[in-house]
């Protein structure tokens, strides 16, 4: 079963995931197992080499719950953290966290306000997979670049870690069991053509036709032990979508029918039958 032609246009043209307290310690979740992943919140490309300077200037854009920004408090107290998202929804309380942190709504995909403009050092942004359509990855990340500051050359850093759907494959840890399930799973990711979206993979060329300079591409292939805490983490996004990009009307109509889709990739999941993925970091400066 493959989404419709409806759900396809609906998670190209609008954000199909949840907001709300299940949907937030998702976020939080997933965060903790990227952060886990790559072994740093900022990369090693640009806080090693001494590229930030001693009182920057940070922006998370598609903050969510504002994690990154809680980590990057930690690891440098003196930086101002501007969190900016299209929705408030998940934003937490900040009276529990440093003060140096701020949360604002925006839309990236719209003209950037004037007083975004030159304003920082760096800019992060993580998993836009369900953010980027096909006719917009251009405008966001022209109003990236222009959040970034240059008072000499080079100017600021862009930092975007992305799922890359290309990367998706089921993996078992003995040839005879049953994986139908993952397949059917990986095949609707894929869309009704079959195709992985392949923007992500292409980030390193978009950052370059945007003027980013010093363009650094890097995988992150999960280890075997992280396999089942990402997978959890996809079924559950995609639970999300059943909800709000699916027909539910009735027990035989799409969202259901996909719930129980998921119900059984979890029942090969724990056979050992799983997804698994190479997560991206892209790192560029402005030119």
């Amino acid at each position: 079963m493959a989404p419709n032609t409806q759900t396809q246009d609906f998670l190209e043209e609008g954000y199909g995931l949840s907001r709300g307290y299940a949907p937030s310690l998702r976020l939080n979740f997933q965060h903790q197992l990227l952060r886990d992943l790559l072994g740093y919140s900022i990369s090693p490309d640009i806080v090693v080499k001494g590229n930030l300077p001693p009182n920057p200037k940070i922006a998370d854009v598609g903050t969510g719950t504002g994690q990154w920004l809680v980590d990057v408090s930690y690891e440098i107290s003196s930086a101002q953290l501007d969190g900016f998202d299209i929705s408030k929804e998940q934003f937490p309380s900040t009276a529990w966290l440093s003060p140096q942190i701020s949360f604002s709504e925006l839309d990236i995909t719209q003209s950037l306000p004037s007083a975004l403009e030159g304003k920082y050092d760096l800019v992060h942004v993580q998993l836009f997979l369900c953010v980027v359509r096909k006719d917009n990855l251009l405008d966001i990340m022209k109003n990236l670049y222009k959040m970034l500051n240059q008072p000499v050359e080079p100017g600021g850093f862009l930092q975007w870690v992305e799922y890359d759907p290309t990367s998706f494959r089921v993996v078992s840890p003995e040839p005879s069991l049953k994986q139908s399930a993952n397949d059917k799973h990986i095949q609707i990711i894929r869309g009704p053509q079959g195709i992985a979206t392949t923007w992500p993979s292409e980030l390193p060329v978009h950052f370059m036709h945007v003027c980013f300079e010093g363009v650094v591409a890097k995988d992150y292939p999960l280890p075997p032990q992280l396999y089942m805490p990402f997978m959890l983490c996809h079924l559950c996004a995609a639970e999300e979508v059943s909800f709000t990009a699916m027909n539910n009307n009735r027990s035989e109509a799409e969202g259901p029918s996909f719930r129980k889709l998921l119900a059984e990739v979890y029942k090969e999941c724990q056979t050992g039958v799983t997804m698994t993925e190479s997560p991206m970091v892209v790192i560029g400066r402005k030119g």
